[in-house]
């Protein structure tokens, strides 16, 4: 039984809202498009690893939690927790293309791409002992005695190993069914009461993971950023607000939700607070009035009144506003 699906992150779409507002002569630039590059890949990965879920079923009594997120004597993000009677089996995702080579000297393992270009990065075994770890304080926490498992999975079946490490249990999408119930197996190490009243403690436990704001992630000031709204035909900064809605001087696209996005913009890079004046300054609009009426269109809860007035969001609302932001895209096509 899936507890908790995969969820889209939002990570992926603040990503690609500040590379649009960031100058490409910026010397962040290359990192946050590396890193987008990453969070993409990861995302598509754990969307595979999800799928095998959904379409194998096990003759077992289990919990499936995917994005889990928890804290015990640290926070941690586990991709996909498994739970059953034999225990807990972590897994982790690892979407890297290329060849693999894993380094027997250090935590590490490089991939080699087909134009010779070589990258490093950490050994899966290091996160995965780390999240083991934290999982375990968790359960102790809750005097909780359960084994725990752990195993990367990598989503391309044609990938290419150098070399492996004893210590690391590697799977492909089709043989994690295999991989549990070769598990499922050993002994019971709980009863299906005590199962349940684990997985019902994670549920609550879980905590979900909230990226923004990402300037202050890659020390950007707000400053640093292009400001206005941005017309979704020609990609142009400055639509200017006219008569209830947003009107692009250079291909003359004409947009009443144009704001939506703008808004977004901005809580997914800089704060969750917003003012009056802090809203012009970005929307590139000069009537206090006027930007009032938008915000308040937009009903954002706020604090404070008149002039010490302030929008507060937070990472549903930030949620609601990309589904109106999507709607706004369809209804366009």
């Amino acid at each position: 039984m899936i507890i908790k699906e995969k969820t889209n992150s939002l990570k992926a779409v603040g990503l690609e809202a500040l590379l649009r507002r960031l100058p490409k002569s910026h010397p962040r630039y290359a990192d946050i498009e590396s890193e987008l590059r990453i969070t993409r890949a990861g995302d598509n990965g754990e969307r595979i690893l999800a799928d095998v879920f959904k379409k194998y079923q096990f003759p077992f009594e289990h919990y499936i939690f995917h994005d889990l997120n928890l804290q015990s004597t640290g926070k941690f993000q586990v991709d996909t927790l498994f739970l059953f009677q034999q225990g807990a089996v972590i897994m982790e995702v690892k979407n890297i293309a290329g060849q693999i080579n894993f380094r027997e000297d250090y935590n590490q393992l490089t991939r080699t791409l087909e134009n010779g270009q070589v990258d490093s990065f950490e050994c899966p075994s290091v996160q995965l002992e780390r999240n083991k770890m934290l999982l375990e304080d968790w359960f102790h926490t809750h005097h909780l005695s359960i084994p725990i498992y752990q195993a990367a999975v990598f989503p391309r079946p044609q990938q290419q190993f150098v070399n492996h490490r004893k210590d690391l249990t590697l799977l492909f999408p089709l043989e994690i069914p295999v991989y549990l119930r070769r598990l499922h197996s050993f002994h019971n190490t709980t009863d299906l009461i005590n199962l349940k009243d684990v997985t019902n403690k994670l549920r609550r436990a879980h905590c979900e993971y909230d990226p923004f704001p990402l300037i202050s992630r890659y020390r950007i000031h707000p400053s640093e950023l292009i400001s206005g709204v941005c017309c979704a035909q020609c990609g142009f900064f400055g639509m200017q607000s006219l008569h209830g809605s947003w009107a692009c001087h250079q291909c003359k696209n004409v947009d009443p939700l144009a704001h939506i996005d703008a808004l977004l913009d901005y809580f997914m890079l800089i704060d969750y607070r917003l003012s009056n004046k802090t809203a012009r300054e970005f929307f590139r609009v000069s009537d206090d009035q006027k930007m009032k009426r938008i915000l308040r269109k937009m009903e954002l809860p706020n604090e404070g009144e008149k002039r010490g007035r302030v929008y507060v969001a937070n990472l549903e609302f930030v949620k609601k506003l990309y589904e109106s932001s999507r709607s706004k895209v369809m209804k366009r096509r």
